[in-house]
Formats: C-alpha cells, sequence, structure tokens
C-alpha cells in the first residue's frame, strides 16, 4: 500500500481505492530479496527481475505442448472483500496466450483470459495493467502461458504489483488523472476518416458526409467500367473527384475487378496481370497530384472477390505488377494492399515479401471482429509486429473498410435492421469504432457504408449504411456527427491506462477544458463514473444529450454508463 502514495502513475489506482470500503492489499511487489518464497513454478524457471516499478517477477518458458505456469499460495488467510478483484502489471509477446488463474478458499478456480494488447496498452510486449473481477476468498494465483501455434518457443512473461482489491461501482476521474500520451500523428481524429461509397453522382449524401466530419471517400474504380477497346475512361471519375475537391475532400480509389476481354473476373496470365498493370499506370498518371489513395483489389483472401478460392501467389503477382506501375507513372503515390478479410496475416505472409512491401505505402486491412471494436486491440498489436519484424517500421496499417450493420444487433431485433433497438445499437458500436481506431493510432479508417444498399430490414448487407435507402440520416450518422464535434477544437491526450475491466477513457485536451470520452464494453454491465462536481461543466451522451448527473459524498458529481447506452462526453475545467 505504501507504493500508492506519492506516486503519480498510481494516482487513478489510488482515487479508485478511496471510491471504495477498503484499501488494496500488496500480494506481491517483488522488492524484497525473499518475495518469491511463496511461488512456484511449472515447466518453466521464476526468478526475479525488472519489473513495471523496481523489481518483478519474469517466468521462463520454453513451450512444446503443456503450458508453463507461476503458481503462488497464501501463506495465511487474506483480508475479505466485498467485492475481490486482482489487479496487477504484465507484460509478454504476443506468440503466446496468458491466463490469469484465481483458486478461492473452496477450490473453485476462474480462469481469465489477458490480451496481449488494449485500446490503453496498444503495443504487444509492453507493460499493461489489467483487472479481474473474482469469487470468494482467495488462495491462490497462477500465470499461466501457452502457445498459439503448434511450434516450440522461447521466452518470458514478467509480472509486478499483484493487488487484491474491491472493484468499486465508482470508477473517478479528474483532469490529473495520468495517460499516455498518443503519436503526435494521433492528436486529431478527422484527417483519418473516411466512409464508403457506391456512386459516382450523388452531390447531396457527398453533403452529408462532409458535414458528418469525413474526409475522404473510398469507391471502386471498376476496371471494367474504365477500360474500352484498349482505351481509358476516366471522364466519370474525374466528375467524382472534382466533386470531392469542391468540398475539400480526398479519396481513396479502389482499383478492382477483373475484366471481360482480360481473362474475366481475376486476372491470372501474365498478359491480363500485365493489363491490369496498364489500368493502374494510366489510373496513377490521371490522377497524379490529387488528394487521392490507391488500393489494389478488394478483399483477394476471400472466394466472393478471389474466385473460385482466394490464392496468395496470384494475387502477389497482380499486387506487384500494380504497384510497379503506379509507380512508374507517380512516384509518390500512396498505394494500400487490399483491404484483408479481417487481419488475415497467414494469407499476407504469403502475398508479400520485402521486395513488394518496398513498394507500398500500407497494408489493408478489414477488421470486422465478432465481438466489439475494442477486441480488434490484440490482432492489431500482433499484424504490427510481424510487418516491423518483417518489413520494418515504414510500412503503415490502413483500416480500408469496417463497419456494423443494424440488422445483426440486439439479439433482441436480429434481422429487422430498421428497428429503432438495432439502428440505436449500430451507432453506439459506430462511435466506438471511431474510438477505437483513433485509440489504437491506424492513420486511416473507412466506415462501411454511407447508404444501405438495399430496403430490406431482413438482410444485414442492406442496414450498413448511415443513410437508409431513402437518404434519412440514421442515428449512426447522428452520433458520429456529435462525436467530431465534441472533439473539434481539442487534441487526443492519451488513455486512462488503469481502468476497471471493460472500461474505457479518453482524455482531449481544450484550450480552456478537458473533456473524457467514456465507455464500457461490457454487456449489461452498468457502472457509476465519478467527477469533481465544482469541475464538471457538462455530460451528454452520444446523441448529444443531458445526461442524469447524481450528487456523491465530498461535492462529486456522479454519472451512469453501460455497453448499451454508449459513450458519455464530460467536460470538465
Amino acid at each position: 500500500m505504501g507504493k500508492c502514495a506519492g506516486i503519480a502513475a498510481w494516482t487513478l489506482a489510488c482515487a479508485i481505492a478511496l471510491a471504495s470500503d477498503q484499501a488494496p492489499y500488496m500480494i506481491a511487489d517483488f522488492e524484497a530479496p525473499t518475495a518469491l518464497q511463496n511461488w512456484r513454478s511449472v515447466g518453466g524457471t521464476l526468478s526475479l527481475g525488472p519489473g513495471h516499478r523496481g523489481h518483478g517477477a519474469v517466468l521462463q518458458y520454453r513451450l512444446a505442448g503443456a503450458p508453463v505456469e507461476a503458481m503462488w499460495m497464501a501463506a495465511s488467510p487474506l483480508p475479505k472483500m466485498h467485492n475481490p478483484a486482482i489487479s496487477l502489471w504484465i507484460r509478454f509477446p504476443p506468440e503466446v496466450e496468458v491466463f490469469l488463474v484465481a483458486k478461492d478458499t473452496s477450490g473453485r478456480a476462474l480462469r481469465f483470459p489477458i490480451p496481449a494488447a488494449t485500446l490503453e496498452h496498444p503495443k504487444a510486449g509492453d507493460w499493461q495493467y489489467t483487472r479481474a473481477r473474482i469469487k470468494g476468498q482467495l488462495a491462490e494465483i497462477a500465470i499461466s502461458v501457452q502457445s498459439l501455434a503448434r511450434v516450440t518457443v522461447e521466452g518470458s512473461v514478467s509480472f509486478d504489483d499483484i493487488q487484491l482489491r474491491e472493484s468499486p461501482e465508482i470508477f473517478s476521474i479528474d483532469a490529473a488523472v495520468p495517460v499516455s500520451p498518443p503519436p503526435p500523428e494521433s492528436v486529431e481524429l478527422a484527417p483519418r476518416l473516411g466512409v464508403n461509397i457506391h456512386l459516382l453522382q450523388d452531390d447531396p449524401a457527398l453533403d452529408q458526409a462532409r458535414a458528418a466530419g469525413f474526409r475522404f471517400v473510398r469507391m471502386d474504380m471498376l476496371w471494367s467500367n474504365v477500360e474500352r477497346g484498349g482505351r481509358f475512361r476516366f471522364f466519370a471519375y474525374d466528375a467524382l473527384l472534382r466533386a470531392l475537391d469542391a468540398r475539400g475532400m480526398g479519396v481513396l480509389w479502389i482499383l478492382d475487378y477483373g475484366h471481360p476481354d482480360h481473362g474475366g473476373s481475376v486476372p491470372r496470365t501474365l498478359p491480363d496481370i500485365a493489363a491490369f498493370g496498364r489500368f493502374a499506370e494510366a489510373a496513377a498518371a490521371r490522377f497524379k497530384g490529387r488528394n487521392v489513395r490507391y488500393e489494389i483489389w478488394n478483399e483477394p483472401d476471400t472466394s466472393q472477390f478471389w474466385g473460385p478460392s482466394p490464392n496468395a501467389s496470384e494475387y502477389a503477382a497482380l499486387l506487384r505488377e500494380a504497384v510497379a506501375a503506379i509507380r512508374r507513372a507517380d512516384p509518390s503515390a500512396r498505394v494500400s494492399s487490399g483491404g484483408l478479410s479481417r487481419l488475415d496475416i497467414a494469407f499476407l505472409s504469403r502475398a508479400v515479401d520485402t521486395n513488394l512491401a518496398a513498394g507500398l505505402s500500407a497494408i489493408g486491412i478489414h477488421p470486422y471482429p465478432k465481438a466489439g471494436p475494442e477486441t480488434i486491440a490484440p490482432e492489431l498489436a500482433i499484424l504490427r509486429e510481424w510487418a516491423a519484424r518483417a518489413f520494418g517500421e515504414r510500412l503503415e496499417i490502413w483500416d480500408t473498410e469496417w463497419g456494423y450493420s443494424s440488422a445483426n444487433a440486439p439479439k433482441e431485433a436480429p434481422s429487422n435492421g430498421h428497428t429503432e433497438a438495432g439502428r440505436r445499437r449500430q451507432a453506439v458500436l459506430a462511435v466506438r469504432e471511431l474510438l477505437t481506431v483513433w485509440a489504437a493510432g491506424l492513420p486511416l479508417a473507412v466506415w462501411y457504408d454511407l447508404r444501405d444498399d438495399g430496403p430490406d430490414p431482413a438482410n444485414p448487407e442492406h442496414n450498413y449504411g448511415l443513410l437508409d435507402a431513402s437518404d434519412n440520416e440514421k442515428p449512426a450518422m447522428r452520433a458520429i456527427g456529435m462525436l467530431m464535434g465534441a472533439v473539434r477544437g481539442r487534441k487526443y491526450a492519451g488513455m486512462i491506462q488503469q481502468t476497471p475491466a471493460g472500461i474505457h477513457a479518453m482524455r482531449l485536451d481544450g484550450a480552456k477544458d478537458t473533456a473524457f470520452i467514456v465507455w464500457s464494453d461490457l454487456p449489461g454491465d452498468r457502472r457509476t463514473v465519478e467527477f469533481a462536481r465544482p469541475s464538471l461543466i457538462s455530460a451528454t451522451d452520444l446523441m448529444g444529450k443531458s445526461v442524469k448527473v447524481k450528487d456523491g459524498p465530498s461535492g462529486r458529481a456522479r454519472v451512469e454508463i453501460d455497453d448499451a447506452s454508449g459513450p458519455i462526453y464530460a467536460v470538465i475545467r
């Protein structure tokens, strides 16, 4: 407990502790020479080493099948707590998965996965703070490590400052709460945001996209539309770019798909691939010096877009030809590989080698996680670590497509994208998606889609839009507009590191105030966030409505958050 007082990095932990009935109990800080006396290792070697602060524990492993564990057993009964939780700092490489195992005095064991990265700690291998709620009276702890692949791996897991603490219902925030500063290029949200469109002439929709805060659009440049009889016609694309120029917007052209004169749906032969290269070169020459980027194909790792089955070698040949052709016409062009369905590292590692990567500006991905937006953090960290190891730090990661349909959430309205509940849920996920890409530091992110692709409420593909099929704004469009208004004039200062499990808090610094965007990703879990009453200027929900503020003790103001209601915006002096 002495480690908490007087150390800035633990300010938030202390604030949370003060909001509960009982101060944290330090299980292990690993500072004493005898710190490992209640610990043992199974299958590995446990020793003292560098910790998050001072000394920590280091578990060396060689994984060839069975997990390796560091196990601790209480020498005497621990303090009883009303809502117990375990917190610790930990770091480990991305090729392993790590679990915190907690056993109570009745012998019941709970197993908690620890992600390789989070929004608060987005880089794999960095120290990260984790917290897990438990039940009963704690008797034993284990840090369990196992390999993600069926190969032998060697390495180490470091952990430090393991505490038993109350898991408070109240999360206290003030302007002094420490955050991890983002990279300089991540301080603003708007420059990285684009939206997918399907029509070349659609001025009213472009106006709505620009008003919501999007800075560019993503649009198919269909090879079969451009090349006719060996000649390239870009007139319709010129018109779209003029319309975008007038609005201060740019475009990400997707160079796709096949051509009836050159192999049909997918160019596979050398002559057909060369023809695709001529198309790419003509596009780059046409739009050189304009506010454009290029993406080579769409989801080449799926049979839908690379039939009859995806082939990394075939796509590599096409990508290599297209990149070289674009570079001939415009050496400074910004070029991404085709956005892959989710984060398909296996396909990517077969399609892109060092020589090909040298011509790319970025790797394209389409995250589409099965769960909430925040869950992309571990896979994204693994992808970044792989790309840096394979190609160096130069290549960016672009999210060239990702969205949520109003037809597949929530559970009570799984097949009707026109319900109020379904559209409200889409709005919540849309804002959380944009906050996720911002916190994760993705330099480019495209929301899919601007307009619903059809009127069928039961078809998920018809309900990804921010506008419905009749061009009416859906709640997601209004929610994104509110987000952009809330961040305008403020700079992203970082994520609060030490938050309760499932809670995320982003700090934004303005010229005269500080704003916090706070949200939960835990379905059904309702939490209270507390601010100093004199400092709180306003608290609004994702649609801009004032949220109910309750009086807490000692002049504190309290608001409630939950997964279903979405993020809140709190502005303090």
